[in-house]
């Protein structure tokens, strides 16, 4: 690559371990672990400085919750899932610690991560667009279905990548006719992929990026007139929504669902037993899982939150929410039935201090991820698979290196 080129061996080897931990995440996450080590082992050589902890104060929530976590050890009833499941929130020590020993090397450990998210999305859109076209010889059928589209996760968190992915590029400053032809082919290719993979969740991050877009520009420039962008791109949102009868079709049954369960929870809950529609199975989970947090105010321990929620759809009747174990389907009440209210209140304080942090770093790419990921974590247990704690750990490893103190430290050595 051109950009190796300005570096040293071991800035080299730091870049090409940090691309490479990406690509390996979104391409096949299984394999992610000697990644992780072998980025943390090219990050040694550059811990030698002052480490400017005040600067790097964004990392220490997520410290703190780890440690709530690895608590709750003390207490639990299934000591073998509960140690399982902590090692899954590993990530949550390692990059902290990486942050916090890295006193150089910032802007290359971020490039690094940038690029191999972006080659790494670019790879596993494509690839799922031919093998759908390949193997249904056209644009639709059970290949491009979101449980199949995609390489090797749940579309949620593909759909996060990806946005997140396509603001990295499209807040490059290299601009010139072939990088803008670049960036235009993989906003459309991202686009499809949302398209097809049909996450309600990626539907509500374009909405907030459409409003957060207006208020991050309002902010950074002290130029109010932005904030009249907002209806222009409610409309086109309202707009592109209409214009595809299947996604107009999910947000109308997932509206008037959430009227129908607003009027009354429990007569919701009675009147639904063992429906599957996406919509309905988030709000009597959610509805349970809010029950279980005010009854359990320390939470259940790490690992028994299956337990527990299984003994609450047995008590309601829903058999087979109960046979499919399922989640809350929201990081929120997930970490807080599983280690109570001061848990819930420091994974809140978390993604406060990530949207903030990420705010002042003045990156409207970084700033996108950060709403993203927070949204996303309304509607679906995020931190519960090892891809959604490592990419949370990596953008508020990229939000802590990104202070602009950092940027001076780099340019002088």
């Amino acid at each position: 690559m051109r950009m190796l080129n300005e570096y040293n061996l071991k800035e080299k080897g730091l870049f090409l371990s940090a691309f490479l931990m990406l690509s390996v995440l979104v391409i096949h996450d299984q394999l992610i672990s000697p990644f992780i080590l072998v980025f943390f082992l090219t990050t040694i050589p550059f811990w030698k400085g002052p480490k400017n902890l005040r600067s790097k104060k964004v990392l220490f929530p997520l410290l703190l919750l780890f440690l709530l976590y690895a608590s709750s050890l003390l207490f639990v009833t299934r000591l073998d899932v509960a140690v399982l499941s902590l090692t899954t929130k590993l990530s949550f020590f390692i990059f902290p610690l990486t942050g916090i020993l890295m006193s150089t090397g910032f802007k290359i450990a971020i490039r690094g991560i940038k690029w191999g998210m972006i080659a790494a999305s670019l790879f596993s859109m494509l690839f799922s667009l031919f093998r759908a076209i390949i193997t249904e010889g056209g644009i639709s059928g059970e290949a491009f279905h979101s449980n199949v589209y995609g390489l090797n996760m749940h579309p949620s968190y593909l759909a996060l990548i990806f946005i997140v992915a396509c603001a990295f590029l499209w807040t490059e400053k290299r601009n010139d006719g072939i990088m803008k032809l670049f960036k235009w082919g993989y906003l459309g290719v991202v686009i499809v992929s949302l398209f097809y993979l049909r996450s309600l969740g990626a539907f509500v991050c374009v909405a907030v990026i459409f409003g957060g877009i207006p208020i991050w520009k309002a902010l950074q420039i002290k130029n109010w007139k932005w904030l009249l962008t907002i209806p222009i791109y409610a409309i086109l949102f309202y707009i592109g929504l209409q214009s595809s009868p299947r996604i107009s079709n999910d947000v109308n049954a997932s509206l008037s669902k959430v009227s129908e369960w607003s009027e009354s929870p429990s007569e919701f809950i009675d009147s639904n037993v063992n429906n599957i529609e996406s919509n309905t199975v988030r709000l009597v989970v959610w509805t349970l899982s809010f029950d279980l947090i005010k009854n359990n105010a320390m939470g259940v321990g790490l690992g028994d939150e299956d337990n527990y929620l299984c003994r609450e759809y047995y008590r309601e009747g829903y058999l087979g929410y109960a046979e499919r174990h399922l989640n809350p389907h929201n990081q929120f009440l997930q970490t807080g039935i599983s280690i109570g209210w001061i848990g819930l209140i420091v994974l809140i304080i978390v993604f406060i201090s990530l949207i903030y942090c990420a705010y002042k770093t003045n990156s409207l790419a970084l700033f996108i991820a950060a709403l993203c990921i927070s949204v996303s974590c309304l509607f679906e247990s995020m931190l519960e698979r090892q891809v959604g704690v490592i990419f949370l750990s990596i953008i508020l490893l990229i939000v802590a290196l990104s202070h602009p103190s950092f940027s001076k430290t780099d340019n002088s050595q």
